[in-house]
């Protein structure tokens, strides 16, 4: 039985789990807050730490070299596993992968992956676009990712930016909204989830009148509140997913008009309980994307969940895909 590990480092949580290979099963798995302190040393430290712990609870021989794959909420600037910048990390410009190598000592097939370029992978092998072979998977979370598969392969780009698509620019000039990787008017920074919810705290707190207050306290609003709100017809929802939601329909209808993909997978948690701004994206993709395009489009949610990036980076390691060591 073939096993590889996969790890899911993000903002909040580490999880780490041995995956059958062939079906993409959990055979062990574990999760923890990432926490305090995170910086580099501290992280591969407990990374070797819980590496260790599911070798030996999936049962593998001490000296095994074993696929592990890395998925990283990060921009990175290699396929050696270098973070160009990691906003929820807080790293710029650390040399992540070649730490980890060293640290794992040579028992590893390391490879170090984009997370949502690793969730796409999973998605296409054992998820929603499985045998599909051209795919464009988009995650509207705390922020927005992409991930790209071309005739059945991961698109990495030159310096393993490829998918960056929350950064792709819908407004520019000095009023563009700032973003959280350093530039301006990037589409994450008007309708990733973070960015909405600050809004609609400050315009509410600011005076604006919606029943998303009726039973939500204006600090506790979220976005699944703004689109309850929407859904029954309130005016200042309905602006707000009105202006944004063709932000997002526009940038995905420049990626289908570039990349001509069979499968749109829609995922992450924003898009996930926003259903009315979902509908919107959908309406105003249809709206601009090429006719010529869309005739081969389907549009389908993803289904793996959260276990997502841990399956598709350890299945990456599995086929040698950017290995370090």
């Amino acid at each position: 039985m073939a096993i590889a590990i996969g790890v899911d480092l993000g903002g909040s949580n580490l999880r780490i789990a041995a995956i059958r290979v062939a079906d993409g099963a959990l055979v062990a798995h574990h999760r923890e807050p990432v926490g305090e302190p995170r910086d580099p040393d501290t992280i591969v430290r407990r990374l070797v730490a819980v590496i260790e712990r599911m070798r030996a609870e999936a049962k593998l021989e001490a000296e095994a070299v074993v696929p592990v794959g890395i998925g990283l909420a990060a921009m990175l600037r290699d396929t050696a596993g270098t973070v160009a910048n990691s906003p929820h990390l807080r790293w710029r410009d650390v040399p992540f992968g070649r730490l980890l190598a060293a640290a794992l000592g040579g028992r590893a097939r390391l490879g170090v992956y984009n997370d949502v370029n690793a969730i796409a992978y999973g998605e296409q092998v054992h998820g929603a676009a499985r045998g599909v072979a051209d795919v464009l998977l988009v995650f509207v979370g705390t922020g927005i990712g992409a991930g790209v598969i071309a005739g059945g392969r991961l698109v990495e780009g030159a310096s393993s930016c490829a998918g960056e698509l929350g950064h792709a620019k819908v407004v520019w000039g000095a009023d563009a909204a700032p973003c959280a990787c350093g530039g301006r008017g990037c589409v994450e920074a008007y309708i990733g989830g973070s960015y909405v919810q600050a809004r609609a705290r400050r315009e509410l707190a600011a005076g604006a009148r919606s029943i998303a207050t009726r039973d939500t306290a204006i600090d506790a609003i979220t976005p699944g509140d703004v689109d309850r709100a929407a859904a029954a017809g309130d005016a200042w929802a309905l602006g707000l997913w009105a202006e944004l939601a063709p932000l997002l329909g526009v940038t995905l209808a420049n990626a289908i008009a570039v990349l001509n993909p069979a499968r749109l997978v829609l995922g992450g948690g924003m898009l996930g309980r926003t259903q009315v701004l979902r509908a919107q994206v959908i309406a105003a993709l249809h709206a601009l994307a090429p006719a010529a395009s869309l005739e081969p489009l389907t549009v389908a949610d993803a289904i793996l969940g959260d276990d997502a990036g841990l399956v598709g980076a350890a299945l990456l390691a599995d086929a040698g895909v950017s290995i370090i060591c």
